[in-house]
C-alpha cells in the first residue's frame, strides 16, 4: 500500500508541473491503466499505478480550474457580480480618505453571461460600505483572471491564485453596490465568528503591533500585520508564528489530547465501563478541527489538520502513530484535495519538518528528556536552514534561541488565553476582553525590545542565502547524514557540506564567466532593469509601490539580487520620482552599498531616510546629458542622454534617458518622456539615438513613441514594462501598431514574464523569457 501511495504523491505533484493539460480521452486512457495496474501484487508496479491514477487527478482537477477562469475577452469590462462575501475581509487605509477592503466572494451570477465561469473571486472594495462575512451583495466590477509576476527568485503570485481557488481578480467600484442579505446559514458560521471576535480584538486597549498578533494568532486575521512588523519577525526567525500552521495546530492539538487524557483518568477513577482509550487523540482532532475553523480553514491549518487526522487515525487503528507511511498518507489526502498545494513552501517546509523529525527518531539512542528535547531543537534549527535558504533567500541567525523562548509561550500562554478568550468572547461575556489582555502582555514587552535590538543591530539578525540546487544538495546530505551512526572522523567532516550553502558566491552569477546579463524585471505597471557582470552591477529604476511599506524592490528586486549572488551596486539610477519608478530607493539603499546614485527630476532621496546615510550616500548626483563611462574590464559603455542641467521640465520629461552598449549592440531606456520630449532628443543626438532594442517609453503610453522617435532609434526589439491588463489601456493599441508598422518584434513583461538578455563573449545573444521558461497550465 505504501508504494501505491507514494507514486500517487509523486503523480499528483507531476501533474501540477504540466506546461499544458492533456484532453479527456489520454485522461481516461492513463487512469483506466492505473486502475489495472492497482490488480497487480508487486509493489513496483502498484507505484506505477499511484503515479497514473495520481496524474489522472491531478490534471482532472486542472482542467477544471481552466474551465471556471475569466474569458479573456472579459478582462477589464464592467461586469455585474452578484455572489457572497467568503473570507474575512482584510481592511487596509490608503492615505487618510481611502479604505480598501479585500475579501474572497463565491459568485453566484455574473452578467453579461458570456464572462460566466469564475466561481471565488478575490476583490478590492473601496466604498464606504463595511463588508462582512456571509453577506450577500451585488457588485459592478472589473474582473481580470489571476495574474501574478513572473521573476526569478522571488514568489509567485499566480501558484498562490491556483492554490487557493481564485478564479478571477479585480476592483468593485463604490458605486452601484448592494447589499442584498446579511449573513446567514451555516456555511459562512466561521468566517462570521471570526468577524465577531476579530472586531472585539481590534477595540482592544493594547499597541496596534499586540492586537495585530493577537488576530493573527487567533482568528487568522492579518489585516493588521504591517510590513514592517512581519519583516521584525522575519529577522528573528519567528513570522512562522504569525500565520496559523502547523506549529499552532499541533500546539493546540497537544493541549486537547492532555485535556482529553485528564477526562479518561477521571471516567476511569469514577468506575466508568466506557472505553475511553481513544479519548484524548479524539478530543486533540476536535480542538485542532476547531481551531482550524476559526483559521477559516486555510491551506496550512487544513494541511496540519490532515496529518493530525492520519496520526490518529493510525493510533486508534493500533498501528504506529509516528511512521512514514502515515507522512505518505497525509501528503496523498491533502494533494488529493487540493493537487495544487504542493506548489506553495509551506507544503515542503511541513512534511520536511515531519520528515526530519522521524529521520532523527530513526537514529536517536536512550538519553535524559532534556538532552532529547535540545538535540531535536539544534538538529530542526539546522535542518531548516537549506530550506529556508531555497524558499526564503536566507535565514535569521539567532532563530534558535529565538524560537526556545517564543514557542513554548506563545503554545502554552498566549495561545490558549487566546483561545479561552475566543470562546467567551461568542456569548459576549466580558471576561474575554481580561483573558487577550493578559495573552497579549507578553507581547507588549517583547515586541518593543526586538525593535530596539533589530536597529541597533539589522546586520546580523537576519543572513541572506544564494543557494543553487548543488548548495541545497549538498546541506540536505549533511543534515540526513549529521544523526546517522558514523563514524566521529566521517562526522567531523560534515560541516563542510553546509559551506557551500552559507559561504556567499564569490562572484554574482552569471551564464558564462564574461557573460553580460540585462534583466527587465516583470514589475506590473512600473520599471526596473538590472545590468550586471561578474565585476559591476548597476539597477536603473525600482518599480512601484508605497514608499516605506510594500515595495516591488523588496519582494522582488533585492530577491534576485540575493540569488545571483550580487552584493553591491556600482550604479543606482532612479529615472524620475513617480512611485511606479522610485518606491523602492529606500529599501534599495537599505539593503546593500551603493558607490553611486544618479536621479532623474522629482526624486526625493530623503525618503530613504536615515538608510542613505548609513551608505555613505550624503547627496545624489542628478542625471546630466553627456556623461558617459565605461566599466573597467568589461565591453559595457553607458551614456546618459537627458536631461540637461540647465532644462526645466516636467518630471516624466525630465526622466533620466539612459543608453546602454554592450558589444555592439544598443538598449535604450528612455523612462516616461512624451512625444514632445522624444522629438526635442532627436533634433539634438540625431542618429546616436539609433539603438537595437529600446523599452518604450511610458509603458507603451499613447503619448509616447512618436513617429520621429521610432525612425530615429529604430529598433529591432521593442520591450513593453506593463502591468496586466491595467487600467491605463498601455501599451496603447497606437503605439503597438507604430512599431509594428516600424518592424520591431514586441516583448511584453506582462504576457513573458521577467524578460533576460545575455551577452555572450562570443557576440551570441541569448533571449530568455522567465514565463516561458516556467511554463505551467496554470499560468
Amino acid at each position: 500500500m505504501s508504494a501505491a501511495i507514494a507514486g500517487a504523491v509523486a503523480g499528483l505533484l507531476l501533474a501540477a508541473c504540466l506546461p499544458w493539460l492533456p484532453g479527456a480521452l489520454a485522461v481516461f486512457a492513463i487512469a483506466v491503466a492505473g486502475a489495472l495496474l492497482l490488480l497487480a501484487p508487486r509493489a513496483p508496479a502498484r507505484m506505477a499505478a499511484g503515479l497514473l491514477l495520481g496524474m489522472a487527478l491531478g490534471i482532472a482537477h486542472g482542467a477544471a480550474l481552466n474551465d471556471r477562469r475569466l474569458p479573456r475577452d472579459c478582462a477589464r469590462e464592467l461586469l455585474t457580480v452578484e455572489g457572497e462575501v467568503a473570507s474575512l475581509p482584510r481592511v487596509t487605509h490608503i492615505g487618510e480618505d481611502t479604505r480598501q477592503q479585500r475579501f474572497e466572494f463565491t459568485v453566484a451570477a455574473i452578467s453579461p453571461a458570456h464572462c460566466g465561469g469564475p466561481r471565488r473571486a478575490l476583490l478590492s472594495y473601496y466604498g464606504a460600505l463595511s463588508v462582512a462575512p456571509g453577506e450577500h451583495w451585488v457588485f459592478e466590477a472589473r474582473l481580470r483572471r489571476p495574474w501574478g509576476l513572473v521573476n526569478p527568485g522571488s514568489f509567485n503570485m499566480q501558484a498562490w491564485f491556483a492554490q487557493t481557488g481564485i478564479d478571477a481578480t479585480g476592483s468593485a467600484r463604490a458605486q452601484g453596490a448592494l447589499r442584498l442579505a446579511p449573513g446567514a446559514g451555516p456555511g459562512s458560521l466561521p468566517d462570521r465568528l471570526r468577524a465577531q471576535i476579530s472586531q472585539r480584538i481590534a477595540a482592544l486597549p493594547l499597541s496596534a503591533d499586540a492586537r495585530a498578533v493577537l488576530g493573527a494568532v487567533t482568528v487568522a486575521d492579518r489585516s493588521g500585520l504591517d510590513t514592517a512588523l512581519w519583516r521584525l519577525f522575519q529577522l528573528y526567525g519567528l513570522n512562522h508564528l504569525l500565520v496559523i500552521s502547523g506549529l499552532h495546530i499541533g500546539l493546540v492539538a497537544a493541549l486537547g489530547y492532555g485535556l482529553g487524557r485528564a477526562l479518561a483518568m477521571a471516567l476511569a477513577l469514577a468506575g466508568s465501563a466506557a472505553d475511553a482509550r481513544h479519548l484524548p487523540g479524539l478530543a486533540a482532532l476536535l480542538l485542532a478541527a476547531v481551531y482550524t475553523a476559526l483559521a477559516g480553514f486555510s491551506l496550512a491549518t487544513v494541511r496540519a489538520l490532515a496529518m493530525l487526522a492520519c496520526v490518529v487515525l493510525a493510533s486508534s487503528c493500533w498501528r504506529r502513530a509516528g511512521s512514514w507511511h502515515n507522512l505518505l498518507l497525509a501528503a496523498a489526502v491533502l494533494l488529493a484535495c487540493n493537487p495544487l498545494a504542493g506548489l506553495g513552501s509551506g507544503f515542503w517546509l511541513s512534511f520536511g519538518a515531519v520528515a526530519c523529525l522521524l529521520w532523527l527518531a530513526m537514529w536517536a539512542g536512550a538519553a535524559a528528556r532534556w538532552r532529547q528535547r535540545l538535540g531535536t531543537h539544534l538538529f530542526m534549527s539546522v535542518a531548516m536552514l537549506p530550506l529556508c535558504g531555497w524558499w526564503f533567500g536566507g535565514f535569521s541567525q539567532v532563530s534558535a534561541p529565538a524560537n526556545a523562548l517564543l514557542v513554548p509561550l506563545l503554545g502554552l500562554f498566549v495561545v490558549p488565553l487566546a483561545l479561552l478568550g475566543a470562546l467567551c468572547a461568542l456569548p459576549g461575556w466580558p471576561v474575554a476582553d481580561t483573558l487577550w489582555t493578559w495573552a497579549a502582555q507578553p507581547l507588549e514587552l517583547l515586541l518593543p525590545l526586538g525593535r530596539a535590538l533589530a536597529a541597533d543591530h539589522p546586520g546580523w539578525l537576519f543572513r541572506g542565502l544564494a543557494p543553487g540546487p548543488l548548495e541545497t544538495g549538498l546541506a540536505l546530505c549533511a543534515v540526513a547524514l549529521l544523526v546517522a551512526p558514523l563514524d566521529w572522523r566521517v562526522r567531523a567532516l560534515l560541516p563542510a557540506l553546509l559551506l557551500p550553502l552559507l559561504l556567499p558566491p564569490a562572484t554574482p552569477r552569471t551564464a558564462a564567466p564574461e557573460a553580460i546579463h540585462a534583466l527587465v524585471f516583470d514589475v506590473g505597471q512600473g520599471t526596473a532593469v538590472l545590468l550586471y557582470d561578474r565585476r559591476r552591477a548597476l539597477l536603473y529604476d525600482t518599480g512601484g509601490g508605497v514608499a516605506g511599506g510594500s515595495t516591488i524592490a523588496r519582494s522582488v528586486i533585492l530577491p534576485l539580487l540575493r540569488q545571483r549572488g550580487i552584493a553591491r551596486l556600482d550604479t543606482l539610477v532612479v529615472s524620475h520620482g513617480d512611485s511606479d519608478h522610485s518606491a523602492g530607493l529606500a529599501d534599495i539603499l537599505g539593503a546593500l552599498p551603493v558607490a553611486r546614485l544618479l536621479v532623474g527630476a522629482g526624486v526625493r532621496v530623503a525618503a530613504a531616510g536615515d538608510q542613505a546615510v548609513a551608505r555613505d550616500i550624503a547627496v545624489a548626483e542628478p542625471c546630466r546629458a553627456g556623461h558617459h563611462w565605461r566599466w573597467p574590464r568589461g565591453d559595457v559603455h553607458l551614456r546618459v542622454l537627458a536631461p540637461a542641467p540647465a532644462e526645466r521640465l516636467s518630471r516624466n520629461n525630465g526622466s533620466c534617458v539612459l543608453q546602454v552598449s554592450v558589444g555592439g549592440r544598443r538598449l535604450l531606456l528612455p523612462g516616461d518622456i512624451d512625444d514632445d520630449r522624444e522629438r526635442a532628443l532627436v533634433r539634438y543626438w540625431r542618429g546616436d539615438l539609433a539603438s537595437d532594442w529600446l523599452l518604450a517609453a511610458h509603458h507603451g503610453s499613447g503619448s509616447s513613441s512618436s513617429h520621429a522617435w521610432l525612425k530615429a532609434v529604430n529598433p529591432a526589439e521593442v520591450v513593453y514594462s506593463h502591468g496586466y491588463a491595467n487600467r491605463f489601456g498601455h501599451p496603447h493599441p497606437a503605439v503597438v501598431a507604430r512599431l509594428e508598422a516600424a518592424g520591431a518584434r514586441a516583448w511584453s513583461t506582462a504576457s513573458q514574464g521577467a524578460l533576460e538578455l545575455v551577452f555572450h563573449a562570443d557576440g551570441e545573444l541569448q533571449v530568455i523569457a522567465h514565463r516561458q521558461l516556467k511554463r505551467r497550465y496554470w499560468l
